[in-house]
């Protein structure tokens, strides 16, 4: 990451605007609104109460390094990944950075608000994200979701989410925490977790780790669900929930007659709920793996 940032687009938010330390295109500034329109490496710093990114709808190749960032936007996403776009997001090593909105990013609660998009971090319909690198993030969501994440469509193409390496912690007092529709993969990194609603919530495929690693670090601390897809599959990792329903569980009320399924292979899990189901399968459950201890 240090490396890439050696040759980026460099950008400082303060709360009167964004400086940009070179003269590279691929950028627009509108007071503290940054909008990436082509390509490249872009990097970005500095303290806003009230700003925000956005990658162009299509643009691909996108590097944006959090280098030290501590952004707020008061009535949209800190960052909005538009449809069909490509973007990996990194966290410089040794930085902390923070990303919040307000209750306003929530239009159910603000219906007049049209830049609402009901997530700190808003990928959209046909957006390949990653989010990953060696520092670490602090996303509060008190709008609605902390991160969300799209579907696949013939029109704007695959949806994927990817989160790996990076240090994550997710405070989710409105509801969930991770919501994706198509694909996410939660392959490494450490993720402290605080959700209103579901911890990591997925339509679809959530995978967690990988064979032959030694997947992420999870911890939810509090959560109604902990875990959620309509195929869930954990591969590695430490995951530790505390919930009030269901620890994990395969399932997705919107799908009707599908073939649930949740597979464990790996990993350690412990899974503590109050009130609900420490594993809930609407469907398949196989385990051949892991060590596992449910309350």
């Amino acid at each position: 990451v240090q490396n890439n940032i050696e040759g980026a687009a460099t950008l400082t938010f303060t709360d009167s605007g964004i400086t940009a330390q070179d003269g590279t295109a691929g950028y627009e500034i509108d007071g503290t609104a940054l909008t990436i329109t082509e390509s490249g490496t872009y990097a970005v710093s500095g303290k806003c109460a009230d700003g925000s990114i956005k990658i162009k709808k299509g643009t691909t190749g996108v590097t944006l390094i959090l280098n030290g960032l501590d952004l707020t936007s008061a009535d949209t996403a800190a960052i909005t990944c538009a449809k069909s776009t490509e973007v990996t997001i990194l966290t410089a090593d040794g930085t902390e950075n923070s990303l919040s909105d307000t209750e306003q990013n929530n239009d159910e609660n603000y219906p007049d608000n049209a830049d609402a998009e009901n997530a700190v971090i808003k990928c959209k319909d046909g957006s390949s994200v990653t989010i990953g690198g060696t520092g670490a993030l602090t996303v509060t969501a008190n709008g609605k979701n902390g991160i969300k994440s799209g579907a696949s469509t013939d029109e704007d193409g695959e949806a994927s989410l990817t989160i790996q390496g990076l240090t994550l912690t997710i405070d989710a007092p409105v509801n969930d925490a991770i919501n994706a529709e198509q694909l996410l993969n939660i392959e490494s990194g450490r993720l402290t977790i605080d959700a209103s609603d579901d911890a990591v919530h997925c339509d679809l495929v959530l995978n967690v780790g990988a064979d032959g690693t030694d997947g992420p670090g999870i911890t939810v601390t509090s959560c109604y669900e902990g875990l959620e897809a309509a195929e869930l599959n954990v591969f590695s990792g430490k995951i530790d929930i505390t919930a009030s329903d269901d620890c994990l569980n395969a399932a997705n009320s919107d799908l009707g007659d599908y073939d649930f399924t949740m597979t464990i292979s790996g990993g350690t899990i412990n899974a503590c709920t109050s009130a609900g189901d420490g594993f809930d399968s609407n469907g398949d459950l196989t385990i051949t793996g892991g060590a596992i201890t449910v309350w």
